[in-house]
Parts: C-alpha cells; structure tokens; sequence
C-alpha cells in the first residue's frame, strides 16, 4: 500500500513538472517571437518579461488542463467525441487568449501607461490569436489520441478480466458437476440398477454420459440456448428420479418461444442442485421443482422441506450464477424466499 501511494506521488510530481516545464517553454517561445516579430519601439524583451512569460505560460498551461478534465466529465468523449472536441477547442481558445490579453494588458498599462494599447499591439494580438489557436488545436487532437488510447487499453485489461473471471465461475461451476460425491451417488445407483433393470441402468448411464459431454462442452461457452440448458437438466432429472423416486418431482413449464434465447451454461441446471442438495426428500414430503418462464425470465422455484444434514457444498451455487449474470448481463437474478423458494433468471 505504501509503495502504491509513493508510486502515485511520483506519477503526479511528473505530471505537474510537465505542466510546468512545457507551459514555461511555450510561454517563452511565444513571446519571443511576437516581441522579436514587431518594429514598434513601445515593444521590447526585457529580463522581467521573461519571466513574466514563463509564468503565463504556466498558468495558461494549469487553465487549458483544469478546464480539459471539466470538460471530460461534463462531455465524455465516449458519447459525445465531435461536441467535445469542438467545445473544447473554443472554450479553451477563448479562455487562454483573454487570460493572455488581460495580462498584456494589464503589464502595458502598469509599466507604460498607454492610451493606444489597441493601436500598437493590434498586429501582435491578432498574431497571438493565431498561434493560440493553432496550439489549442493541435493539443486537442494529441489529447483525443492519447484519450483514445488509454480507453481502448483499459477496455482491453477490463475485457481480459471479465474473461478470466467467467473462466474461473465456469470453473468452479464444472467442479460441482466433476464432484466424487456425485459420482460416488451416480454410480450406487447405476450398481442397484444393474441387475433389477437392466434397461433404466443403461438408460441412466447414457444419460449420466450426456451429462458429462454437456458439461465439459459447456466450459469454453459464455452463453447456450434455453433449449440446450433444459435438454441437460431433462437428463439430469432423470438421473435424480431414478435415485430418489417418487420423493421427487420436477415439473418444466417452458415458452417455445423462449427457447432460443441464452442463459450461462449449467444455470438452470445449478438451481435444481441446489434444491435437492438442501432440501430433505421422502415420500411424505417429496421435494417439488417447477421451471416456469415469462417473457424475460426463467424461474426454478421449489418447496421448502426440511433441511437436509451432511451436504457436500462448493458454496459457489447462487454466487456463482449472479456473477455470471453480472459479467454478461446488466441485470443479476432475483431470490424470492418465503412459502416456496425461487430464482428468477434473466434471459439473454
């Protein structure tokens, strides 16, 4: 943290050394030859006027700065590149120029007392306005390209991380459906199977295959079709159904319009888990799953039984789907928990 802070103080000591340096240059420059460009004789360059330069050239350089952030926030370049660049350009023209006229004016009439000033700096004003302009011009197209640069660097940093970020939510996601205690339940089941039905235990393991398949598909996609998530979690279902038997039930209520449309992979799939792994099942009070659909949302809602006892959680359920949600969508997935627990899904 302290190398953070001493990091940015050095950043902001360059930064108002630039300032200062470039804006004592130009001032200087400027000036030189605006005095060394006139005949006039009420016209000279002194020592003191040196100085005086440099120091107008820093305050101008403070002013077109200051004025540049303002402008930023008031008129960001992201919505509003060709109004910004062109207010830019006037307001900052206008507010150096009557800066730099005001102090000429105010230094002639203090050292010379002139009653002529308009007369005998007229050629150099309209000089000056000129040269302003082009500096202010030539600023505002450098600070758009650097302005451009910084914002597509740090869109491509942003980018990298939302990807690095969804990659290790699917991660973690797939390491709920890779879990040993899943396969340990899947493959008792498949074992009692074996001899009693020989058909539902070949069944069970194509479906238990698909299932695998799916999910390690699934792991390089941000977004999968409605129809491809339902079609995992039919698959799913039936691996749950014939293990727990009628102390489930799941019944899927879904819009064919709607089936075209996205949701993170194993979304869906994930709610259900949820409500088996946390919710006890008997055939007294079996456990029931509804999947249901308005126009912009899936909702997996689930009656409330009694807490289930030695659950193996990765703790990244819920978690994980609202921050898919948030890294691919603007809006996050909505919990309803009273007489039945729910979750509403945005579709994408």
């Amino acid at each position: 943290m302290q190398r953070l802070t001493q990091l940015t103080k050095t950043v902001l000591f360059k930064k108002h050394l630039f300032i200062v340096v470039l804006g004592s240059l130009l001032g200087f420059l400027i000036s030189f030859y605006l005095v060394e460009s006139e005949t006039v004789e009420a016209v000279s360059f002194s020592s003191f006027q040196v100085v005086l330069s440099c120091l107008i050239g820093i305050v101008v350089a403070y002013l077109i700065y200051m004025c540049s952030l303002f402008l930023d926030k008031l008129l960001p370049w992201r919505k509003y590149v060709e109004a910004r660049l062109f207010i830019g350009i006037i307001t900052l023209f206008s507010l150096s120029y009557l800066l730099i006229f005001g102090a000429i004016y105010v230094f002639d009439y203090t050292m010379n007392d002139s009653l002529n000033f308009m007369a005998i700096f007229q050629p150099m004003l309209i000089k000056l306005a000129i040269i302003v302009f082009i500096l202010i011009l030539i600023f505002e197209i450098i600070y758009f390209a650097l302005y451009s640069y910084y914002s597509y660097t740090t869109l491509q940093i942003e980018t990298v991380k939302q990807e690095r970020k969804q990659i290790e939510l699917q991660l973690n996601a797939l390491k709920s459906q890779l879990s040993p205690h899943f396969l340990f339940n899947s493959l008792n089941t498949i074992s009692s199977l074996v001899y009693k039905e020989k058909k539902r235990a070949q069944q069970f393991i194509r479906k238990l295959a698909n299932m695998y398949q799916y999910t390690l598909q699934s792991y390089s996609e941000k977004l999968i079709t409605l129809q491809e998530e339902l079609d995992f979690v039919k698959d799913y279902l039936f691996l749950l159904e014939t293990r727990f038997e009628n102390k489930l039930t799941c019944t899927i209520t879904v819009s064919e319009e709607l089936l075209d449309s996205k949701v993170p992979p194993l979304a869906v799939q994930m709610l259900v888990e949820n409500a088996v792994k946390h919710n006890q099942k008997d055939e007294y009070e079996p456990l029931h799953i509804t999947i249901t659909s308005t126009k912009k949302h899936i909702i997996v809602q689930n009656n409330i039984t009694e807490k289930a006892t030695n659950v193996t959680s990765f703790n990244i359920g819920l978690k994980n789907i609202n921050s898919r949600y948030l890294l691919l969508h603007t809006e996050g997935i909505t919990i309803s928990n009273g007489e039945n627990f729910s979750v509403k899904l945005p579709l994408i």
